[in-house]
């Protein structure tokens, strides 16, 4: 059965090349007439490959995005990279390697009007990956705005990176409420969560593509990615975790075959879709922003957060109201005695692994949203979404919803102090410091040892 369902993943993903069809080069790019001495000038992120540093410059309260902006990559004095942001503001500079570099912006390319917001850097000096894009951020404002006052006050800026952080939390909850209940009918820790959370944002882009893909509209093509990914966690719990427990393979030894899958999913999704992270056609740029009082969001993450509010609430009453709800948490309680009552657990565990593939697809979507579609994205959030499980308490799924939550405001919270690169270690610091006084996690149950 185990080399069934690797084999069904190899269809899998030629299905999903089929999709892609041919990268073809774009007929539009600029050329290059005579040879220079520094990298070429790139001013979109399609076609990067390998590492890269992006990001999305913009100013004002709206959000405004700002064109015609260069900023230069240079390591050890020797320039790397140079590139000119585009209408949506964004840009993207290929570096040859992971390494640390000075990412510089061009004050003088800003337009009549911008300028760095005062006590900002003009140059940043990230730690670039192997692999993937690494977002950085300038901090501009309109001109005058930092001295007059008119700028964002530190109370506005804390409560923008709290509803930020509302949402964050919100997108992670539902892959932590997946985990959770996976944890808790099968005793199994899943380390390839993170590959259902990319997968589902993987197939939501070729269907959303207009090149290579079907073109089909966003929310169309999100409701397909969320099909599929419920598909998928159907395919490993019949095509792997069943077959092995029907063996008496022990949950640790379960757990390495999770890691290995993981791994092997990861670079298969990193062959297929490749290396360069992607946005989805509708929604990539936003602007102006929504101003709800001292807090400014993007239409988009309003969205977001109401959806995944509502889903997370529909969870909850599910689990509590509906019969086959019961008939989970009684098999995450005590599995042998939910089966002397006549529940089939085979079959509840099959749907707890739809249900877990669903909700981390619709995770995935909505992380690819606010940021960009890649074949790692899964790995990277991989860590928090662990976080929140073991903050909230293991196998009890609400408490992997305030668990998300917590983590996700403290996180970002974080950032009005701390780089942004420290983000993760804040909220896993946040871990430790809860599990030292309450060890079982926030709705943990306390175990009693002889």
């Amino acid at each position: 059965m185990v080399l069934v369902a690797l084999l069904a993943l190899v269809a899998s993903a030629s299905l999903l090349s089929s999709l892609a069809g041919a990268q073809e080069p774009n007929p539009t790019a600029p050329t290059t007439t005579a040879p220079t001495t520094t990298a070429p000038t790139t001013t979109a992120p399609g076609g990067v490959t390998g590492p890269a540093i992006t990001t999305t410059l913009t100013a004002g309260k709206g959000g405004e995005p700002i064109e015609g902006v260069v900023v230069t990559v240079s390591r050890d004095g020797e320039q790397i990279g140079r590139a000119t942001s585009g209408p949506d503001g964004t840009l993207t500079i290929p570096v040859p390697e992971s390494g640390q570099y000075q990412v510089t912006l061009d004050k003088k390319s800003l337009p009549d009007g911008v300028e760095v917001q005062k006590g900002a850097p003009s140059t940043l000096t990230p730690f670039v990956q192997a692999s993937g894009s690494l977002p950085v951020v300038f901090r501009l404002t309109e001109a005058g705005q930092a001295d007059s006052g008119g700028g964002p006050s530190d109370v506005e800026r804390l409560t923008s990176l709290a509803a930020s952080g509302i949402r964050f939390g919100l997108v992670i909850a539902l892959a932590a409420v997946g985990l959770s209940l996976i944890f808790g009918t099968t005793g199994l820790t899943n380390f390839a969560h993170g590959e259902l959370i990319a997968f589902g944002a993987i197939v939501t882009w070729y269907l959303n593509a207009p090149n290579g893909g079907l073109g089909l509209p966003l929310l169309v093509a999100a409701v397909g990615g969320i099909l599929a990914s419920g598909l998928f966690g159907a395919s490993f719990e019949l095509g792997v975790y069943r077959p092995l427990r029907r063996r008496g393979m022990p949950v640790v030894s379960q757990m390495v075959v999770s890691i290995g899958l993981a791994f092997a999913l990861r670079y298969l999704f990193s062959i297929v879709f490749g290396q360069s992270p992607q946005q989805y056609a509708q929604y990539a740029a936003q602007s102006p922003t929504v101003s709800l009082g001292p807090v400014s969001l993007r239409p988009k993450d309003l969205v977001i957060t109401a959806v995944a509010f509502a889903c997370l609430i529909a969870i909850g009453l599910f689990l509590q109201r509906a019969r086959l709800g019961t008939a989970i948490r009684a098999v995450s309680d005590n599995r042998d005695l939910s089966i002397a009552s006549g529940i089939d657990d085979q079959r509840v565990i099959l749907i707890v692994w739809v249900v877990a593939g669903a909700l981390a697809g619709l995770s995935g979507i909505m992380l690819a949203s606010s940021d960009s579609t890649s074949w790692n994205m899964g790995q990277r959030v991989l860590l928090v979404t662990f976080a929140a499980v073991v903050l909230g308490g293991l196998g009890t799924t609400f408490g992997a919803m305030v668990g998300g939550l917590v983590v996700g405001i403290v996180s970002d919270l974080s950032t009005f102090w701390l780089d942004a690169d420290l983000k993760i270690v804040v909220a896993l610091a946040t871990l430790v410091v809860v599990l030292l006084i309450r060890p079982q996690g926030i709705f943990g149950v306390r175990t009693r040892t002889a």
